[in-house]
């Protein structure tokens, strides 16, 4: 059984991040294949104290709003990624964020698009009303995976200092 917030898919455990999120992270943000998306230049690469900061505040943000980011694990116990949903800002606005990172060795299994459907399915059982992702603009899969989770194209903005595509999904 899953709490508030929480899903188990036919493949994946979608869980409130645990004890051993910060090295699931630091496993998982500081794969090369990872940051080429999530910390290009001109961001600097996550440390481990940045590592253990998300972790910190994705229990945070479950605490302050009863849902938050996934550390996302199979079925069998192998730590996936995460996803889930989070608050961002973005261009000024609040909104809700489906974020997702999946360990490279996991890619191209279709989890992220679980993911994301789980956390589309999550947002719906909360009563939320919006959900937005983005993504740099050449980052075909993460786009490909909003569309098939629902979601559609916005616009370009600026985020973290670097043009993003926004998708958006009313529900």
């Amino acid at each position: 059984m899953v709490g508030r917030g929480e899903a188990i898919t036919e493949r994946l455990l979608c869980l409130r991040p645990g004890a051993s999120t910060a090295d699931d992270y630091e496993r998982l943000f500081t794969d090369p294949a990872v940051e080429a998306w999530l910390r290009p230049e001109p961001l600097r690469p996550f440390a481990r104290a940045d590592l253990e900061r998300m972790a910190r505040n994705d229990a945070a943000h479950w605490d302050r709003h009863g849902f938050g980011p996934w550390a996302v694990r199979e079925r069998e116990g192998e730590f996936v990624g995460r996803g889930g949903l989070a608050w961002t800002t973005v261009e000024g606005r609040r909104a809700i964020e489906l974020p997702w990172a999946v360990m490279p060795a996991l890619q191209h299994r279709g989890y992220a698009t679980e993911m994301a459907r789980a956390a589309v399915e999550t947002a719906r059982e909360l009563g939320l009303d919006r959900l937005i992702s983005l993504t740099l603009p050449a980052n075909v899969a993460s786009r490909r995976t909003m569309e098939k989770a629902g979601l559609s194209y916005a616009g370009e903005v600026q985020h973290v200092g670097l043009t993003h595509v926004l998708y958006e999904l009313i529900l």
